[in-house]
């Protein structure tokens, strides 16, 4: 039991929040762009969160995503880079040590569902959005 506490400690949101974006691009849980961001948002089966980069330069993008998060009553999360959250995506290359290289720019993502419900990862974001619906890394 003790263990699992020190692994609890040590898991900060955006660490939680990293894994389960990982973990749904396995699974085909994450939508990415603006058009399947959107489609996402908009679907009779509620996603579980959106995740939109400060940093976009469309203002209509920004106000796109979050009104549509706000009508559907979809969890808003802030991400302060949109670089950040293209390394999460995926949308880099990687060298030979695995180092990600040449990352694009995501703006926003949504998790359309857990993959995993019992993972710690998992736990720590629901737990956070079921408390907050706009949160800001």
């Amino acid at each position: 039991m003790e263990g699992t506490d020190a692994t609890q400690e040590q898991l900060d949101f955006a660490t939680a929040l990293q894994r389960t974006v990982k973990a749904g691009l396995f699974k085909d849980t994450v939508a990415k762009g603006l058009n399947e961001v959107c489609k996402a948002i908009d679907n009779k089966n509620r996603p579980v969160l959106c995740i939109l980069a400060d940093d976009c330069s469309e203002e209509m993008y920004v106000k796109l995503v979050k009104g549509l998060c706000k009508e559907n009553k979809v969890p808003l999360v802030h991400i302060p880079e949109g670089l950040t959250l293209g390394k999460w995506v995926g949308q880099c290359k990687y060298d030979a040590q695995l180092n990600p290289r040449k990352v694009k720019r995501c703006s926003s993502v949504v998790i359309k569902a857990f993959v995993n419900e019992d993972d710690e990862a998992a736990k720590l974001v629901k737990e956070r959005i079921a408390n907050e619906s706009d949160i800001k890394l």
